[in-house]
């Protein structure tokens, strides 16, 4: 079902109610640790996955929604616990290039069930508002108590003009063109190497 199918399913009274919220789900596909977290409190089942309310997520920075093939950047505050911290001193091999989504979800807000929808359920499925990957943990400490954690994402398209396999170097163009041995001797003119000729 598509998302445009999906929140189609609502039934018309509760959309018209004026008693709907919204939240936000963060996935982040951290190695051997997943997590999942929602800008709300407590535990929240939806789309088949259980959303740890904040925990570790202090803060998202702004999401643009315009529909635009750029390179978007976000910015998140993690808590400085020992689990995060861990994960910033191994980021390279656990958190560098991984996945990280955030999803918008709709909530019934305020008062008794209408059209059969009781309230703090999810309504709809959550809506994709950033696909990407997560790149380095920088981490700031300002005394003996106060640290601070950020992990800086890209947006799909960050690598959008780099083609796969697109360099000039001898392993690129074998796995393009198995057996091809035009660029084994590529290093060798990185240096103005001038070849002899021999008559």
């Amino acid at each position: 079902m598509s998302a445009r199918d999906d929140l189609l399913a609502i039934p018309d009274e509760v959309l018209r109610s004026g008693r709907i919220g919204q939240a936000a789900l963060v996935f982040m596909d951290f190695r051997d640790a997943p997590k999942c977290w929602w800008t709300g409190f407590g535990d929240l089942d939806a789309a088949g996955h259980r959303w740890q309310g904040l925990g570790d997520l202090i803060s998202v920075s702004p999401i643009s929604t315009s529909y635009q093939v750029s390179a978007q950047k976000l910015t998140f505050q993690l808590a400085a616990t020992q689990e995060m911290i861990a994960l910033a001193l191994d980021a390279r091999h656990r958190v560098r290039d991984r996945t990280v989504t955030v999803y918008l979800q709709m909530f019934a807000m305020d008062g008794q069930a209408v059209g059969g929808v009781e309230n703090g359920q999810p309504l709809g499925s959550p809506l994709s508002l950033f696909n990407g990957a997560m790149q380095k943990i920088a981490w700031a400490a300002e005394g003996s108590t106060s640290r601070q954690l950020t992990l800086d994402c890209k947006g799909v398209f960050f690598r959008r003009n780099s083609a796969p396999r697109g360099r000039w170097t001898d392993s690129d163009q074998k796995a393009r063109h198995p057996g091809d041995r035009g660029f084994e001797r590529t290093p060798l003119y990185a240096n103005n190497y001038q070849a002899p000729w021999r008559r």
